[in-house]
């Protein structure tokens, strides 16, 4: 079976029906590459950003989509496994999660593996699903914020901020610059008459 087989075969198993978890996460991580893909291709064709715009915000999206899917990818794959782990037996040779039949009486893993394979499956499917909400609601964001902190930092220690002093602030005016004194000319009577 050649290269091209067996890369045939697994994308086909991620569309079976067995295995939705796959689906799942290929699909979610498909469909975050292509969310950052067009967010950058956005701000390139954006006409009313300048060059200086582009040069921060396209390599911060690029920065951000790359999180993101890291992040998606490394927390859903170890749910998935831990899910995976916990309908197959240990070092006691249980599985940690016991399946019960009609009767309540427990069903043996030597007996029974389709069921706990089939259970199995279940559990990494919601991890799956859970994994992608605890890694883009919950953790993107504390680690995009702190990766945005830790660059606004080194920013600012590139290019310090002048310091002002008091004769820089204040210009000795103690009118506001947006008023403009107007004059008035006195109002004169003339036999119950008034002129401006």
């Amino acid at each position: 079976m050649g290269c091209l087989d067996k890369v045939k075969n697994q994308f086909v198993s991620w569309f079976d029906k067995d295995n939705n978890a796959s689906f799942l996460f290929v699909t979610a991580a498909l469909g975050w590459v292509l969310a950052s893909a067009a967010q950058t291709v956005g701000l390139l064709n954006n006409k009313e950003l300048t060059k200086e715009d582009k040069k921060f915000l396209v390599p911060q999206e690029i920065m951000d989509g790359t999180a993101n899917i890291g992040m998606y990818a490394l927390v859903t794959t170890r749910l998935m496994k831990g899910a995976e782990k916990l309908t197959r037996p240990g070092k006691s040779g249980k599985p940690f999660i016991n399946l019960k039949d009609e009767t309540g009486n427990i069903l043996e893993y030597a007996k029974h593996p389709e069921q706990y394979a089939k259970m199995g499956r279940n559990l990494k499917t919601g991890a799956a699903i859970l994994g992608g909400i605890i890694s883009t609601c919950i953790l993107t964001p504390i680690v995009r914020n702190a990766f945005a902190a830790y660059m606004k930092k080194k920013s600012d220690e590139k290019t310090p901020e002048q310091k002002l002093t008091l004769q820089d602030n204040y210009s000795g005016r103690t009118q506001p610059f947006f008023t403009k004194t107007y004059s008035f000319p006195a109002f004169k009577s003339y036999s119950g008459n008034m002129r401006i």
